[in-house]
């Protein structure tokens, strides 16, 4: 059954059956006023005979007994006895005609069948059909040679009321139908009903054309749904009215315009998410993948970006001259830009470093440089430094960078402090080259800010104090179960927080001279 049949089936049925219900609920309520009311009319009737029938019979009665008495011997003779039945007979001839006489006004109402009935129960009616009827109706006993009735009396359909003690146990009563006023009610409420019902006809003419548009709409919606289920984001359903309908078609149409700006948006983002995952491998190639074993030294790292993309670095790599260079620095900001930054500074470094006469010199340079081709905003951290394994002298300039930790093999921790500025942030302030002399067991510990600004679930940073700990304890053993420690102390430090910036990490641990 489709929806269209269900809305007509659904409308008749709220339309006949309470019609229908209010007109049998009226003619049942009807049929009873009727027959009380015709009951009270009748009664009326009965008790309007009362007082007129009870003056007559005593008038009547009187007359016969002075009749009586005037005949009265101390002896009756046979003359005598058969005066006393003839008066007898005339007394019930004359209450008969007197009994007639009366009822026959109440007969002008239509359908009123007034009679009488005296003490042995034989009824008194103004016709013998009205005598029948009573009769029929177990009123009283008919007259002898009274008429047959063609038709059956119900009781059932008529409605009587009588008066007793009018003397000699006569009582009058009036008996009226109830067949003919509920038959004329039972026609008024049939026409009723098909009025009722030719309304509904002519409601269900209307409705099927609007309950056609309707499922046109609803079948022009699920069409529409249809296809955006299959994928078609560019589905669109025809606004053709301002009802709901129409405000149902504007609904669907602005979700399937919301359903494909998502997908655009979900693809773009896919789309960068792989970008920066092949960003991040190309960073990966980019930084050493294993330690440096210099004869003098032995020197590794590890960064780990907050993103898939960051702005830390690392770099070491022997020179032309048997030195060591060693670089490790930290873009600002975040993601691509910085990547970008990196790749191109660690490019610059491991082309500059070989051929820079000093230190403070290849600082200044690649402080212009950043100047001239970066924002105002963009900066750049950065500790190089050369190692000379025959002296075991480190010299190196500190950009603005976190103080590494030169770690003596006795446990002393000794920070190098920065020797300028950021690169590219305020530029022209001048760099100093320094140096410090290692001895044989002694390392250096490199790292970015991201690491002792790293917060823990609470917002609380693991600070330099906590990384000094670390460092102390963990003195004396290799490179690698350093950084595993302290890479370790911070992830426990995090705990489920997520990073918010870059965490990089270079240990150089300094062995003695080439030839010792």
């Amino acid at each position: 059954m489709n929806l269209r049949t269900q809305l007509v089936l659904s409308f008749v049925l709220l339309s006949v059956l309470p019609l229908s219900g209010v007109t049998i609920w009226s003619y049942l309520t009807s049929r009873a006023g009727v027959r009380t009311a015709i009951a009270a009319e009748a009664q009326r009737l009965a008790d309007e005979m009362r007082d007129p029938v009870e003056a007559a019979i005593e008038q009547l009665r009187a007359r016969m007994q002075r009749l009586r008495g005037r005949e009265h011997r101390p002896t009756e003779s046979e003359f005598e006895r058969a005066l006393s039945k003839a008066l007898d007979a005339a007394e019930r001839d004359e209450l008969r005609l007197l009994l007639t006489s009366l009822l026959a006004p109440q007969q002008a109402q239509e359908g009123v069948v007034p009679f009488a009935r005296d003490a042995d129960g034989s009824l008194y009616a103004p016709t013998p059909a009205q005598a029948a009827i009573a009769a029929a109706l177990g009123l009283g006993k008919a007259p002898p040679g009274g008429l047959r009735l063609p038709f059956p009396i119900k009781p059932e359909d008529w409605v009587v009321a009588q008066t007793r003690d009018l003397g000699s146990g006569i009582a009058v009563g009036v008996a009226r139908p109830v067949d003919e006023p509920l038959r004329a009610m039972r026609q008024t409420a049939a026409r009723n009903l098909a009025t009722g019902l030719a309304l509904v006809a002519l409601a269900i003419l209307g409705i099927l054309p609007l309950s056609r548009r309707m499922t046109a709409r609803l079948d022009a919606l699920a069409k529409g749904a249809l296809e955006l289920g299959h994928g078609n984001l560019d589905v669109r359903v025809p606004i053709a009215s301002n009802d709901e309908f129409g405000r149902l078609a504007a609904t669907f149409n602005r979700m399937a315009e919301e359903l494909k700006t998502q997908q655009v948006r979900l693809l773009a983002q896919e789309r960068l998410h792989y970008e920066l995952e092949v960003s991040r491998r190309i960073q990966d190639e980019l930084l050493p993948r294993a330690p440096l074993r210099a004869p003098f030294a032995e020197v590794q790292g590890i960064s780990t970006p907050a993103r898939e993309v960051g702005g830390d670095f690392f770099n070491y790599f022997l020179l032309p001259t048997g030195e060591a260079a060693l670089v490790v620095g930290d873009v600002s900001g975040k993601g691509v830009p910085a990547a970008l930054l990196m790749a191109n500074a660690q490019a610059t470094l491991r082309a500059r470093l070989p051929l820079a006469t000093s230190l403070e010199n290849l600082a200044e340079a690649l402080d212009a440089e950043l100047d001239e081709s970066t924002p105002t905003t963009v900066y750049l951290t950065l500790f190089m430094a050369l190692l000379d394994g025959d002296e075991g002298i480190l010299r190196y300039v500190s950009a603005g960078h976190n103080a590494p930790f030169l770690v003596r093999s006795n446990g002393e921790l000794t920070p190098l402090p920065p020797t300028g500025r950021p690169l590219g942030l305020f530029p022209g302030g001048g760099y100093e080259e320094r140096q410090v002399r290692l001895q044989p067991g002694d390392g250096l510990f490199l790292f970015t800010d991201g690491l002792v600004e790293m917060e823990d679930e609470e917002g609380l940073a693991f600070g330099v104090p906590r990384l000094e700990v670390i460092l102390r304890q963990v003195n004396g053993e290799s490179g690698a179960a350093i950084l595993a420690a302290v890479d370790e102390a911070i992830r426990a430090h995090r705990g489920l927080a997520e990073p918010a910036d870059d965490v990089t990490m270079v240990f150089l641990r300094f062995g003695g001279p080439a030839t010792a």
